[in-house]
């Protein structure tokens, strides 16, 4: 049998009572960058973000422009003696209802809705085409073969809701960019 030490504490009973001196000198810069003092200097994300945002201002306003504005009336002929006036407006069909809605949020709130963006898009991206190509399959035909002004309208504006969600993309990125190297600073300490 082996004599057990009773003088020893034992290992858990350890504590380390070290106090930090306290210094009078300023902290290092990365301190400052990692707690949001000062930022991380020398880069200019500020200035990156702000321009993205007001271009995702922009396009997104001009997108919902277009798309509202977009009206065509034309003569549709239903026999050979008579036509009959029909018109195209983007509120003839829920996904653009929703595009426009889903783009104005975007206007208003930028970052926080790049999902809602890309999901209007593509909803609007999907009519779109049935418009231009039709579906044999669903006996749908093509309308903008009648209605070509009202199509370039629809396709302005989607090339500038794209805009928008590649634009909310970079806003995303360079967020979590900034936000990494903010994280990698403030692991040193």
């Amino acid at each position: 049998m082996s004599a057990i030490d009773i003088t020893a504490p034992p290992p858990h009973a350890t504590i380390d009572m070290e106090i930090p001196i306290k210094s009078s000198a300023p902290p290092p810069p990365e301190y400052k960058a990692a707690t949001g003092d000062g930022g991380i200097k020398g880069h200019g994300h500020g200035v990156v973000e702000g321009i993205l945002r007001a271009l995702l201002c922009v396009t997104s306003l001009a997108g919902v422009i277009v798309m509202v504005t977009s009206k065509q009336t034309e003569l549709i002929p239903i026999s050979p003696t008579m036509a009959v006036p029909l018109d195209a407006k983007f509120n003839h069909s829920p996904s653009y209802t929703y595009y426009v809605a889903a783009l104005s949020v975007a206007f208003l709130y930028s970052i926080l809705l790049f999902g809602i963006v890309a999901s209007a898009v593509g909803a609007t991206t999907g009519v779109s085409y049935i418009g231009l190509k039709g579906n044999s399959h669903s006996r749908w035909h093509e309308i903008c073969h009648e209605y070509d002004s009202y199509c370039r309208h629809l396709k302005g504006s989607i090339a500038l809701s794209l805009m928008s969600s590649i634009e909310l993309l970079l806003l995303v990125w360079l967020a979590v960019y900034v936000l990494s190297k903010k994280i990698r600073v403030s692991s040193k300490y």
